[in-house]
């Protein structure tokens, strides 16, 4: 009889244990057509925006991306490794066909030659490599990683550099840094690659603006993801835009135009040119200093007067909303000079001071084209006012701080004022505008005021009212330009700064940003503009309790699997001694 009720107990128990399995197999087979997620982070750090999103849902063939960031890494870069696979992972979501990647230690071969075959090779695809000081207990090594990956479409490849650092060195906040830009970074080289059109970018040239290698940076920048080149109007109608044959109106040959720090005068008919090219819908992004600082005689005398430059676009500007200020702004927040101060014994002395005549400017707002960027560094600006338009609005991008006085023309310049109280907290006139952005629909700044018969206009193809664009005013041409080296006939990256040896200014980021807005590509802003916070190790905490770390990561587990064994095992006798 006992025999019976053994047998019996053990066979509902086998019985249970069948319809778990057939259960949890049941569920498996159902949850394979289903995909459930949840990203349960601060700042959605495993989801895409809606453009990435979109971008994956466009693709029209398979994209591969082999990454270069693999192998034994410190834990920052491991970091930015896993980053990037979570981010691959969630893009092969969306479009598991057509997206492929893979993940290969270009330092894995035991062999030395072939490994430097492999670097030359992943230089001469566009990719560089950083250094890596690894430190142990008494000793120091040396670690080559290539924080990098190649894009592969319909033959085409492109490189992306994922560490964003100007040196070949690496530390937690750079991480950090490249941590936040590799949606970005990963979604515009995709864009570029597969897009089957680019817009176009000019760079107008013929009244003193800066030249080619003053731009470069930017120039560089901009050509990842438009066709950039330099035109000069030179008084020609057609140089931006042009009439095609039976059309009413003139078509723009470009999409948008830049104007970068121009010296000398507008003829009238360059100013009519520009005009018309706004009219036809043309974005334009104006880097204008209004005063000239001499800066010649500052560097000779110590001191300049600085005068206004006549460009002859006041009214051009007035009838797109805005107005430049014959001024220069004084603000407390600036960035630093090097300067030769007191002699110390009997050499000069070089002394690196806050200089209020070079504000830095903190972007603030929700604007999409100065979020999460930083400060730009500006050079003898000026004020700029709105004029109210019922066609078109105004939008602030950038403005001083609350400690600005503003100087009006003649300004004297003086490097004395390094060490005077200016007194700006307490005489101010504070939060003054520097960069404006107007869109809306524009009235030509020459409508009723040629003096041509209506046929002639027509024949040209005059436009009295734009097409809905918009324009991007920043009040200081140097904003624009990057730091060049002339007798190297090199240069800097725009936002460089001299006395870090680091580009630490986001001048170049306001710029592509201002330039993707103008062109519609506000997906990539709001890509560049997410945020994601990196928890950081101690350093000297992990090399400290290093021997505990290691042992606790190695002990704790078997202990909890022991002890959940071990409370298992109990209740399991208990169980039983309660049943018989």
């Amino acid at each position: 009889m006992k025999f019976g009720k053994r047998t019996t107990r053990k066979a509902a128990g086998l019985l249970q244990l069948a319809i778990g399995i057939a259960c949890v197999v049941l569920l498996l087979f159902i949850a394979s057509f289903t995909r459930v997620r949840a990203d349960l982070t601060s700042e959605k750090r495993y989801t895409l925006t809606p453009a990435t999103k979109n971008l994956m849902d466009s693709l029209q063939d398979v994209v591969f991306v082999k990454v270069y960031l693999s192998g034994n890494l410190p834990a920052d870069l491991q970091q930015l490794s896993s980053s990037l696979r979570d981010l691959l992972d969630e893009m092969r979501v969306r479009n598991p066909d057509l997206l492929q990647y893979e993940f290969t230690d270009p330092s894995a071969s035991p062999d030395e030659k072939t490994r430097n075959e492999i670097y030359q090779q992943l230089q001469a695809d566009g990719l560089q490599y950083t250094s890596i000081r690894l430190r142990g207990k008494g000793s120091q090594s040396e670690l080559i990683v290539w924080p990098g990956a190649i894009i592969s479409y319909r033959g085409k490849k492109m490189p992306v550099q994922l560490l964003k650092s100007q040196l070949r060195a690496t530390d937690a906040e750079t991480v950090n840094r490249s941590i936040n830009n590799l949606e970005y970074d990963l979604a515009s080289a995709i864009r570029q690659i597969t897009a089957p059109y680019k817009a176009r970018v000019a760079f107008i040239e013929g009244q003193g603006e800066l030249d080619t290698l003053q731009v470069q940076d930017l120039a560089d920048a901009l050509g990842e993801l438009y066709t950039v080149s330099r035109v000069r109007i030179g008084e020609k109608i057609d140089a931006l835009s042009s009439r095609p044959d039976g059309a009413t109106f003139r078509t723009n040959n470009y999409e948008a135009a830049i104007i970068a720090k121009p010296d000398s005068l507008f003829s009238e008919k360059d100013r009519f040119i520009l005009d018309q090219f706004v009219m036809n819908g043309g974005k334009l992004l104006w880097a204008i200093s209004a005063m000239d600082p001499h800066l010649d005689s500052l560097r000779t005398n110590q001191f300049s007067i600085a005068t206004p430059l006549d460009l002859g676009i006041d009214k051009l500007l007035f009838a797109y909303g805005v107005r430049i200020n014959k001024d220069i702004l004084l603000d407390k927040q600036c960035a630093p000079i090097q300067i030769y101060t007191r002699p110390y014994g009997n050499q000069p002395k070089l002394e690196t001071l806050p200089f209020p005549f070079e504000p830095l400017v903190v972007p603030t707002g929700n604007n999409p084209i100065t979020a999460n960027i930083d400060p730009v560094h500006l050079k003898m600006a000026s004020s700029i006012d709105t004029i109210g338009l019922d066609s078109a609005h105004s939008t602030i991008l950038l403005a001083t701080s609350r400690y600005t006085r503003v100087l009006r023309n003649p300004v004297r310049i003086s490097l004395a004022v390094v060490d005077m109280d200016l007194g700006l907290e307490r005489n101010n006139t504070p939060y003054r505008p520097v960069a404006v952005l107007t869109q809306g629909k524009f009235r030509s700044a020459f409508a009723g005021k040629l003096a041509m018969p209506d046929s002639v206009l027509k024949a040209i193809g005059y436009r009295e009212w734009s097409r809905h664009t918009a324009q991007v005013f920043i009040s200081d041409g140097n904003a624009i330009a990057n730091p060049v080296d002339r007798a190297r006939g090199t240069y800097f990256p725009l936002g460089y700064e001299k006395a870090a040896r680091a580009k630490v200014f986001g001048n170049r980021e306001f710029f592509v940003n201002a330039m993707n807005y103008l062109l519609d590509d506000k997906s990539l802003i709001s890509i560049r503009s997410r945020a994601i916070s990196l928890h950081q190790l101690d350093p000297h905490r992990t090399e400290d309790d290093r021997a505990q770390v290691q042992a606790a990561n190695v002990l704790l587990p078997l202990l909890i699997s022991a002890l959940g064994g071990l409370v298992f095992l109990l209740l399991r006798k208990r169980r039983y001694a309660r049943n018989r």
